[in-house]
């Protein structure tokens, strides 16, 4: 598109040039007087017949600059719905915005609006006992975090262990590989390898400059320690909030897989990978979801402590992430990041019908069909098949899944 838009401007330039040129010819011709070197003087024209020649310039001159203004409006006006055609979402998405006025619930949305919308069916807020709070200052604070903190722990998943850390009006998480609890509980810190350190930095350095509405911002990282600083999910995880009693609408359920595939989309422009979507690393911050633990950053993190842990977590491994066959086919199409397409189809599929299908039960004999027979809305049934294929090639894209997904939120 940018190219296109190049090539107009070189074309209007070039029409400009080209008017410039038969002005001044015209401005030649009509104000030589047919003069030689042999041939006596004209008589001067009669003073009615100059003015003419002078409102002929000035008409053909006016004319000149209307043509060229209109062509340039009509350019943009070209140059704009080209760049419409060739993006479907954009397309898809610039449809009634204009009346601000309307109720939300009666209109079509754009995905702008969509994106930081609230689920306002979640009802419970991370409360944690303060019995157990206890002071802190980190060995290797990054720039900002120094001084003291007043953390609780919240509690260590799979491959780490996250504080809540409270300094006055800031409140934050602190997350270290299990293993490192005494960067935060100021215990004896096990060393680290430098060099695995340094991909550490690098990798949550990539990772913070992350910047969408459905990412879960990290705020710091040491350059000494294994020990990353997120903004805090006041409303826990998906995972926590399902073990609650939170009851997903389908409505809901599809605003969060728009909001969570937009992020995605945003993350693989930028030639990254989640690869581990799940519950229990989708976050809600003030009633909004985000997308946490990119499995990149979490592999090095794991590398740094003694304990075993695999990032891609059983019953929500995408098909390639399993088989090597398929792993091998989704790197040579260059189809890496369709382990997304898959893993947020299965976590659409679990909201809707408490079953995931994990990548080794992929061929199973009807097992897939038999889960998509219990969602109730037939397009977001046959969007979830397209995601949830065996193959890598044949699942849709990011930007597809975005788009139908967009469609079946106004039709549900």
């Amino acid at each position: 598109m940018t190219m296109l838009r190049t090539a107009m401007r070189r074309r209007l330039v070039g029409v400009l040039a080209l008017l410039a040129l038969v002005i001044g010819l015209l401005l030649s011709v009509m104000n030589s007087k047919g003069i030689s070197s042999t041939d006596p003087p004209a008589p001067p024209p009669p003073p009615c017949e100059k003015r003419f020649e002078e409102d002929t310039i000035i008409a053909l001159t006016i004319l000149i600059v209307i043509v060229v203004l209109g062509m340039y409006v009509l350019m943009k006006v070209v140059g704009e719905s080209l760049e419409r055609s060739k993006n479907p979402i954009a397309k898809s998405i610039a449809v009634n915005t204009t009346d601000r006025s309307t109720p939300l619930a009666s209109r079509r949305l754009s995905l702008e609006e969509l994106l930081g919308l609230e689920i306002d069916s979640l009802s419970h807020r991370l409360e944690l006992s303060s019995s157990k709070s206890f002071e802190t200052k980190l060995p290797h604070p990054p720039p900002g975090f120094e001084g003291v903190w007043i953390c609780t722990k919240i509690g260590c998943g799979g491959w780490g262990c996250s504080y809540r850390c409270v300094q006055g009006e800031r409140i934050v998480v602190f997350k270290v590989p299990r293993g490192f609890e005494c960067v935060i509980e100021e215990c004896e810190v096990p060393s680290v390898s430098e060099d695995l350190l340094i991909k550490v930095v690098e990798r949550a350095g990539v990772a913070m400059k992350l910047r969408h509405p459905h990412i879960l911002k990290i705020l710091g990282y040491s350059t000494k320690i294994p020990l990353l600083i997120y903004e805090y999910a006041d409303y826990g995880s998906m995972e926590w909030q399902l073990a609650k009693g939170w009851k997903p609408s389908l409505r809901d359920v599809v605003l969060i897989g728009i909001q969570l595939a937009d992020a995605l989309r945003y993350i693989h422009s930028r030639g990254l990978i989640h690869g581990d979507i799940k519950p229990g690393n989708v976050f809600f911050v003030n009633r909004v979801a985000k997308l946490g633990d990119l499995s990149s950053l979490v592999k090095l993190l794991t590398e740094t402590s003694s304990r075993i842990y695999s990032i891609f977590t059983p019953g929500w491994r995408a098909p390639e992430q399993v088989y090597s066959d398929l792993r091998k086919k989704a790197i040579e199409y260059g189809l890496e990041n369709r382990v997304d397409v898959y893993q947020l189809g299965n976590l659409i599929l679990y909201l809707l019908t408490k079953q995931s299908i994990d990548g080794e039960d992929i061929f199973r004999s009807g097992y897939v069909q038999q889960a998509l027979d219990r969602v109730g809305n037939d397009e977001l049934r046959k969007l979830l098949s397209e995601m949830l294929r065996p193959h890598p090639e044949e699942r849709p894209s990011m930007d597809e899944v975005l788009r139908k997904l967009l469609d079946i939120y106004h039709r549900v």
